[in-house]
């Protein structure tokens, strides 16, 4: 047997896996740089004291569309008194599709 039969497909399979890998990581954002996106965007209203997301992604519907997204939350000190906010945050954009308002004490 020739060694050009079996190394010329392996290496096409390898090539083919890599590509179709990166296009696979690439769609959905990693949990920490969505995190950063949103909380500049809680930054726009104040500062921040602390944040967290949940490194899993989950299914979420809004208005009518299904998107995958990750859950986590700000927490920010104004006048003495700490509000906590929970969001939902678009996997492939870090874009904010919902927020609440938790506690405030």
């Amino acid at each position: 047997m020739k060694w050009y039969k079996l190394v010329v497909p392996a290496t096409v399979g390898i090539a083919v896996g890599t590509i179709v890998g990166k296009k696979v990581k690439d769609q959905w954002l990693v949990p920490e740089v969505a995190l950063n996106r949103v909380k500049e965007e809680f930054k726009q209203s104040g500062p921040i004291s602390g944040s967290w997301i949940l490194m899993d992604k989950k299914a979420y519907d809004h208005n009518g569309q299904s998107f995958q997204v990750y859950e986590g939350g700000v927490s920010r000190t104004i006048d003495g008194k700490t509000e906590q906010h929970q969001f939902v945050a678009d996997a492939t954009t870090g874009q904010i599709l919902d927020r609440y308002k938790l506690i405030e004490s």
